[in-house]
């Protein structure tokens, strides 16, 4: 298997690589880490509320194991990590997991009392108080660090994955179409605020930058929607006409919204609901990552990993192909190091420059979005059930 990086508009390649080739190339990047601080390693699925993907941390350099852990059934949701590197998870029989970072043994397990399936990616949402908050079936479940239930909350449809900007007031979509804002404020209470129809049917998790502009992505577009306080509505919807969107959205710090679909491109949206730009690239079930310093990644049924200037959407690098369809979402760490995996159970990690880190097999499709630990351990779960620490 080898690796092309290419790398236009501004960006320089000096070499063609090839997996397990000695050499390496460099790659100039925009000034400016990927990643920005949160209150946990990777409080949710894409890191943050704006699906940045990116890390403050180093991720690892090898493809040796820390540790393989085998759950109940398919892992389709996420990992996230808690402050003291708790890692959380979800089986797809709707058991949920706290375990040690260290050797991948429980913590404690609370059954949500409903099994889920399919190969969309929802995870949990770690608050900066420590909670947790894990979508299932038509309710987002409210537990303690230590497991207990707090509260439960019933939503219109089926929760996707929750964000929250500031802790104290978090969005989640669920699959009706639905957008919800609840205030979590205090911790142990909580108050529905209110709920908004996006469209009438959706597969995405809300984005936010916690200013009062959120985005979805439902039926086939994108969805503007704001947060005045009280209520919320829906400014906008931007449909491309370029399939249905089966993925989430993200938000670039700039405020340009990027759309994946089902279709022959990568979309972009201004603030005002215009479209700032398109770029070509195969379907893709993988939701972008759109870092702090102005890139989005996208992976693809190609076996690509396409990378798009944020500011006027050129293809600053791509990485691949590997042989299989990438439905999980891209992490990038502290030195713009690349990781995915594919649904030929492998995953992959690369250096900014194209030269090859690891290709190591799991066992199973991975359709489960990865999460970086603070220690460098990339946290991949695959249909074959089992979470494997990479370290």
């Amino acid at each position: 298997m080898s690796f092309r990086v290419r790398a236009v508009a501004g960006f320089s390649l000096l070499a063609l690589l090839v997996a397990g080739c000695g050499g390496g190339a460099t790659k100039t990047v925009p000034s400016g880490t990927p990643g920005e601080p949160t209150w946990a390693p990777w409080p949710s699925a894409l890191h943050d509320a704006r699906h940045s993907g990116a890390s403050t941390s180093d991720g690892p350099q090898s493809g040796k194991f820390r540790w393989q852990r085998q759950l109940e059934t398919s892992i389709t949701p996420g990992p996230v990590i808690g402050a003291d590197g708790t890692i959380y998870v979800a089986s797809n029989t709707g058991i949920f997991h706290a375990l040690d970072p260290a050797t991948g043994n429980d913590r404690w397990t609370y059954d949500l009392g409903h099994a889920g399936g399919g190969d969309l990616s929802v995870s949990a949402l770690v608050l900066p108080s420590g909670d947790i908050l894990v979508p299932s079936a038509q309710q987002l479940v409210a537990l303690s660090p230590a497991g207990v239930h707090l509260w439960t909350q019933d939503l219109p449809g089926v929760p996707t994955s929750p964000v929250t900007a500031n802790g104290d007031r978090v969005y989640v979509g669920d699959m009706s179409g639905g957008v919800s804002a609840i205030d979590v404020t205090g911790g142990k209470s909580h108050r529905l605020v209110w709920t908004v129809q996006a469209g009438s049917g959706s597969y995405g998790s809300v984005v936010a930058t916690g200013t009062g502009r959120l985005y979805t992505t439902a039926d086939s577009g994108l969805v503007a929607v704001d947060d005045h306080g009280s209520t919320g509505k829906v400014a906008w919807r931007a449909n491309p006409s370029d399939g249905i969107t089966e993925v989430s959205a993200g938000l670039a710090a700039d405020g340009t919204a990027i759309l994946g679909t089902n279709g022959k491109r990568e979309w972009a949206y201004h603030p005002d609901g215009t479209r700032a730009w398109d770029s070509p690239r195969t379907i893709t079930y993988s939701s972008p990552s759109v870092t702090a310093n102005g890139l989005v990644y996208v992976g693809d049924h190609a076996g690509f990993v396409h990378v798009f200037s944020v500011k006027d959407g050129t293809e600053s690098a791509t990485y691949g192909p590997v042989p299989t369809l990438i439905w999980s979402s891209t992490v990038v760490d502290r030195r713009s190091d690349v990781y995915f995996a594919g649904q030929n159970g492998h995953v992959y990690g690369v250096t900014a420059a194209g030269k090859r880190l690891f290709d190591v097999k799991v066992g199973g499709q991975v359709d489960s979005y990865p999460a970086l630990t603070a220690d460098g351990a990339l946290i991949v779960g695959a249909r074959n059930g089992i979470l494997t620490s990479i370290s």
